[in-house]
């Protein structure tokens, strides 16, 4: 009997091929140095999470384990929702294939012409996967508050110790006094030369 991974893998495979023989036959996208593959697939929560290559993309996608259980709070085809991987949270859009059903992607790349040949994107594939289930660390709270900050919100301020020295600071610095040292108004009169 074959095991759950092996099986949506193989299903994956089969309906990749098909959509390149088909769909994709004549776009210029496609590198001609690389076929389809699929790697991982193994089960992870209500998931079964893996990596599959395609001469037109690479993407992380997730498949539903259970898709019965998937469609009552399915959310849109097209949608983006957050999950939260071992590294860190992690953006995927929904997707429906007819004959298959729902899956979430994330794209990893797109189109996948930076690679030479089959190994050095098997390789990548691999690579990305091992990653995205290895736990996060300090780097990814920093991350966190980076995309925090391209959303409009600030990260917390550090905690200020007590006895810690006051900065001195000037009240009034602009771009311009801040690109020259940040050096406010008062100091560049005082400074000016005869």
């Amino acid at each position: 009997m074959q095991d759950s991974g092996a099986y949506i893998r193989d299903r994956l495979q089969d309906l990749c091929i098909e959509i390149e023989e088909t769909r994709m036959e004549g776009v210029p996208i496609l590198n001609a140095a690389l076929s389809v593959a699929a790697f991982g697939f193994e089960p992870w929560q209500d998931y079964h999470l893996g990596v599959l290559l395609t001469p037109w993309f690479m993407n992380l996608i997730l498949v539903p384990q259970e898709q019965d259980a998937f469609l009552p709070t399915a959310p849109s085809v097209g949608e983006k929702i957050q999950i939260a991987l071992p590294a860190g949270h992690v953006e995927f859009i929904v997707g429906y294939e007819e004959g298959f059903g729902h899956s979430l992607s994330c794209s990893l790349f797109s189109p996948v012409f930076e690679f030479e040949d089959q190994a050095a994107a098997v390789e990548t594939a691999e690579a990305a996967l091992a990653e995205v289930l290895k736990p996060a660390n300090d780097d990814e709270a920093e991350d966190a508050d980076m995309r925090g900050i391209w959303a409009g919100r600030l990260p917390k301020p550090d905690p200020v110790e007590p006895d810690a020295p006051a900065l001195n600071v000037p009240k009034e610095v602009n771009r311009r006094d801040f690109l020259r040292g940040g050096r406010g108004p008062e100091q560049e009169t005082t400074d000016a030369q005869p």
